[in-house]
């Protein structure tokens, strides 16, 4: 497909291809297609799951589909297991760019067989305690140690432009069958949109991989990227 040449743009992707690929970030298009067989196993590995482990690893292996879910016809830069500090670990981050800079997205995956809240009580289950604590411990953590975050290897990790202002954070715990609407409507209440996070189940995961790829005009097929074609790997 034939597109018209936006400077902004080139200049844009390859600055954060430069800034990211060097510190072990993957490149993967959320339009890149994503083979049935692949969901099917995500589903299957899903079903037996009882720990998070076996799901980030998976990710890891298939990045396709934790693109699809962050947003539909963009680039990402992913990455397993981001340490800033010997504080705290993101199962995920991911950056791109958009109208700023670069934006971030931090994924923590639990486990597929947690609850949202507890039955018995209807308070937030141990597990989405867990998750919440550790992305406001997070948000934090940068706000405290912003210099550090964005200074450059060695003396830092190199985090341009991470901030508690550009970070989304996005929570992965639990299935549809086990979350009632009651969960949802308390999670919404208790989720203030300071925050900055989400809370979704691995079904979502699931149904975003299987969807044929859509670019923002809603067009559907391959090659269909606005910025997949201006990346240049030398540099």
């Amino acid at each position: 497909m034939d597109h018209e040449y936006d400077g902004e743009l080139d200049r844009r992707v390859n600055s954060c291809h430069q800034i990211l690929n060097p510190l072990g970030f993957k490149r993967v298009c959320a339009l890149d297609p994503i083979d049935p067989s692949v969901v099917a196993q995500f589903r299957a590995e899903m079903e037996a799951a009882t720990t998070e482990k076996p799901m980030q690893d998976f990710l890891w292996e298939h990045p396709q589909i934790l693109a699809r879910f962050l947003g539909p016809g963009h680039c990402w830069w992913i990455k397993q297991e981001v340490r800033l500090g010997n504080e705290l670990r993101m199962d995920f981050l991911a950056a791109r760019t958009e109208s700023v800079f670069l934006n971030y997205r931090q994924v923590e995956i639990e486990s597929p067989s947690a609850r949202w809240f507890n039955p018995s009580n209807g308070r937030p289950a141990e597990k989405m305690v867990e998750a919440t604590q550790q992305v406001a411990e997070w948000r934090h953590w940068i706000t405290r140690n912003q210099d550090y975050v964005e200074r450059p290897k060695p003396l830092g990790p190199g985090l341009v432009n991470l901030s508690p202002y550009t970070l989304y954070s996005h929570i992965v715990i639990g299935r549809r069958e086990i979350v009632t609407n009651a969960d949802r409507e308390k999670m919404n209440a208790i989720r203030s949109i300071e925050a900055r996070y989400s809370v979704n189940t691995y079904d979502s995961l699931i149904e975003r991989a299987a969807r044929g790829p859509r670019n923002d005009y809603g067009q559907e097929g391959g090659e269909l990227c606005f910025e997949c074609h201006y990346i240049v790997d030398d540099f």
